[in-house]
């Protein structure tokens, strides 16, 4: 028999050598309290984290040079961790369910992983976080990927999931459904798409939350065909410091 969460070995009734046992258990312990990993992530895409290597270290150190963003993927094992970046992409970090937390280059942060997904310990709610809010206004009808807004990032900002609570407003409706590309240093990391009604829809890749660093270069692009009857957009992004 072993402990639910941290598969510490329980000493057997009547067994022989209990000290055995005990001190098995005691060492588990002392790891998972104190114990630090490094997690290469040069490979970039999805880097899954073992149960074991989850149970047995309180910190994981994220290292290597991944050429796009990472996903670190946790077992299913209610965890506190503490968890650092220091590659120069940003990363999400999940479980197999529930939400997804963010976590900028260069940041660290205390992360709570458990049935209900991945949170940020100590942030319970969105008010909780600084906020960092900002956007793009443009009036005249834009050409054909006609950069609409562009910002520099000052500092680390997260962007939740699909822009949740993002905003706009149109002067005179398009044609046809209108998609602006949000890129970050010349990537696609999200989308707004205004309709012909005037409702704007805001989406991210993955569904995922979206991590800008200093010094990100963030741009808002017309669609690469032209709509020659939008006119007067305006939209606000809702983030908060990473």
């Amino acid at each position: 028999m072993t402990s639910p969460n941290l598969a510490a070995p329980h000493v057997a009734a009547a067994q022989n050598q209990k000290e055995v046992t005990i001190n098995d258990a005691t060492d588990a312990l002392d790891l998972a309290m104190t114990a630090s990993l490094n997690v290469d992530c040069t490979a970039g895409g999805s880097i899954l984290v073992t149960a074991p290597q989850a149970r047995r270290n309180v910190r994981l150190a994220l290292t290597g040079t991944p050429a796009a963003d990472v996903i670190l993927v946790l077992p299913a094992v209610p965890r506190l961790l503490l968890i650092r970046n220091t590659t120069s992409r940003q990363v999400s970090v999940k479980n197999a369910t529930g939400a997804t937390a963010a976590l900028a280059p260069g940041s660290e942060s205390v992360f709570y992983s458990s049935g209900s997904g991945v949170t940020v310990a100590g942030l319970s709610t969105a008010a909780d976080a600084q906020v960092y809010d900002f956007g793009m206004l443009t009036f005249p009808t834009p050409g054909a990927s006609e950069t609409l807004g562009k910002i520099i990032i000052s500092r680390a900002v997260i962007l939740p999931a699909n822009l949740e609570g993002a905003v706009g407003h149109v002067d005179v409706n398009p044609a046809d459904p209108f998609a602006i590309d949000l890129t970050r240093n010349g990537f696609s990391a999200g989308n707004i798409t205004i309709s012909t009604a005037g409702t704007f829809t805001f989406t991210t890749p993955g569904g995922s939350s979206v991590v800008l660093a200093a010094g990100d270069v963030v741009r808002f692009v017309a669609p690469s065909v032209a709509d020659t009857t939008i006119a007067g957009i305006a939209v606000t992004l809702a983030g908060s410091l990473a």
